[in-house]
């Protein structure tokens, strides 16, 4: 497959929404699905439902399929990584933050690959809050994987800031402080060497996406059933 043809989901409420292959969808969280965005989704095939939030975010935007043999809580994000958090806070560019992500997070990264691969049948969708950062790591080595073309791996991260403008604001407004607020700005967007800079820099790390998967316990023979249940 050399490129992705990713379509935009019309469930109503929820944003960011869009299949990127026959078996994955991305989007940002579940939590403003109207009812009839709620029934139109569980009535479209889906296998299961990955959430890559944290505690504290679910508290605070409670995921509405929760408790349903559908739904799967996966947090990226590990907690307490000093490391990570340091990285995290020194990180000028969000192509930095990935990056130091995906040095410190490769064995959530093969835990969610795996429950991709063992979901039931259907379409697989994840998602995090904004379904911008943490969903767009995940999609983005999803699609490396499946041999989508860089280009069109970069144009699908691009697409999220068609849809999360209406967020951006209301993130920005709710920080007082001009120069947090100025210092927030730069990673409210998505550009396309942020993502690019992630995937080389898997390259130059580790060899690519695949090594460094299998590197984390995710096998090359699992990849190929990743690959072949993605690709429809």
């Amino acid at each position: 497959m050399a490129e992705s043809a990713f379509r935009t989901l019309p469930w109503d409420g929820l944003l960011n929404a869009r299949q990127v292959l026959p078996g994955l969808i991305r989007s940002a969280s579940l939590s403003a699905l109207t009812p009839r965005g709620r029934q139109d989704l569980l009535t479209s095939g889906l296998g299961r439902i990955i959430d890559l939030r944290n505690r504290s975010e679910r508290d605070q935007d409670p995921a509405p399929f929760e408790g349903q043999m559908l739904y799967l809580n996966l947090p990226l994000l590990p907690y307490r990584n000093r490391a990570l958090n340091t990285a995290s806070v020194e990180a000028r560019t969000n192509a930095e933050h990935y990056c130091a992500v995906l040095d410190h997070v490769g064995n959530s990264l093969a835990t969610i690959f795996g429950a991709v691969l063992d979901a039931a049948p259907g379409k697989v969708l994840i998602h995090c809050h904004a379904g911008k950062d943490r969903t767009g790591l995940v999609t983005a080595l999803a699609l490396e994987l499946t041999g989508v073309s860089r280009r069109a791996i970069a144009a699908d991260y691009v697409e999220t800031d068609q849809h999360m403008q209406g967020m951006y604001a209301d993130i920005l407004a709710r920080q007082p402080d001009p120069v947090k607020r100025r210092r927030l700005s730069a990673f409210l967007v998505s550009r396309e060497q942020d993502i690019l800079c992630a995937l080389d820099h898997l390259d130059q790390t580790w060899g690519g996406v695949a090594t460094y998967l299998e590197a984390f316990g995710f096998s090359r023979k699992d990849q190929e059933r990743l690959v072949t249940r993605l690709a429809g």
